[in-house]
């Protein structure tokens, strides 16, 4: 039976309490991900003691979703990579094997390199976690692999580069469906909902230099709004962090200023988002979601796709290649 490689590309997470401050000063380092414009000293500098201060503030609240302090993004990605195996063999009688490579945590890139080198594959497909493109995540991790391929002795495979997977019909679909069952937990049709898209936010400089992660993240609102009969919709942003400026509106401000419009039933759907991670349960669930709950309105946040069957069967869809 021939055997195929999914190299899948990522942030990655802290996979224990004390992983928490390595993996933010790693992440803060990185000047194609958050230039604080100071030189690279400057910026380790600067990382250290953000990530110091971070890790503290993030500890109870990587304790708090059960996981015992590591992410449950990283936890949930490793268990979509183990069913997404058995459903590629199932789609299309050929082997898979996911090679997960993170750019601040492990397994690292070239962690994951040596073990694409010590295998033998017929076909690797490369891409990312991100179904939108942006110059901070699927170009970082691109650009990442671009340095360390040749420097790791990988021998030349036949690949498939995916960029981005947003506008994949059965992935949209899957969202949807999302949509519709928080719509009915509201006891409302999807047209009398207002539904408030929430997108990680990237630095503004980014945007400034070209990034399509917006004009992505508004053509998938698009297509979801016309699959699934949307009405009423925003698109805002979470996940600010550090000394730059960040795309707005932010998830905040936009749900602190329906405090006093009429505006009800609300569905929140983190377009941007593939899994459970600290920003959904934690960000989402308990800091945002309560601004306007509080004040009485309806609101609710649709489920993550996790590692649900029709997400599973909508990435190797997504995946598989041609012949």
């Amino acid at each position: 039976m021939k055997k195929d490689a999914l190299f899948i590309m990522g942030m990655g997470g802290p996979d224990s309490i004390e992983a928490i401050e390595p993996f933010l000063y790693n992440l803060f380092c990185d000047r194609d991900i958050i230039d604080f414009h100071v030189g690279s000293f400057l910026q380790k500098f600067i990382a250290k003691k953000i990530a110091k201060k971070r890790a503290k503030k993030l500890a109870p609240e990587y304790l708090k979703m059960g996981y015992n302090g590591a992410s449950p993004q990283i936890i949930m990605h490793r268990k979509i990579f183990k069913k997404l195996e058995s459903a590629y063999e199932v789609k299309t009688g050929r082997k898979l094997d996911v090679i997960e490579a993170n750019c601040y945590y492990h397994p690292f890139f070239e962690e994951a390199l040596l073990k694409l080198k010590e295998n033998k594959y017929d076909n690797i497909i490369f891409t990312t976690v991100y179904p939108q493109y942006s110059m901070t995540t699927v170009e970082a991790c691109f650009n990442r692999l671009g340095k360390l391929y040749n420097i790791a002795g990988c021998y030349p495979y036949n690949s498939k580069v995916i960029s981005n997977w947003f506008e994949n019909e059965k992935y949209c679909k899957a969202i949807v469906d999302r949509i519709h069952k928080a719509a009915s937990k509201l006891n409302k049709d999807v047209s009398e909902c207002h539904i408030l898209y929430s997108a990680h936010s990237v630095p503004l400089n980014y945007v400034e230099k070209g990034d399509p992660y917006p004009s992505q993240i508004d053509k998938h609102t698009a297509i979801l709004n016309e699959m699934a009969g949307i009405k009423s919709f925003k698109i805002a942003y979470q996940s600010k962090v550090g000394p730059v400026k960040w795309m707005q509106p932010t998830m905040q401000d936009t749900l602190e200023s329906y405090k006093e419009k009429d505006i009800d039933n609300i569905i929140i759907v983190p377009i941007s988002f593939i899994s459970d991670h600290i920003e959904t349960l934690i960000e989402i669930d308990e800091q945002l979601i309560p601004i306007v709950k509080n004040c009485g309105k309806n609101i609710v946040r649709i489920e993550s796709l996790n590692d649900s069957d029709d997400f599973i069967d909508a990435l190797s869809d997504i995946i598989k290649l041609d012949n």
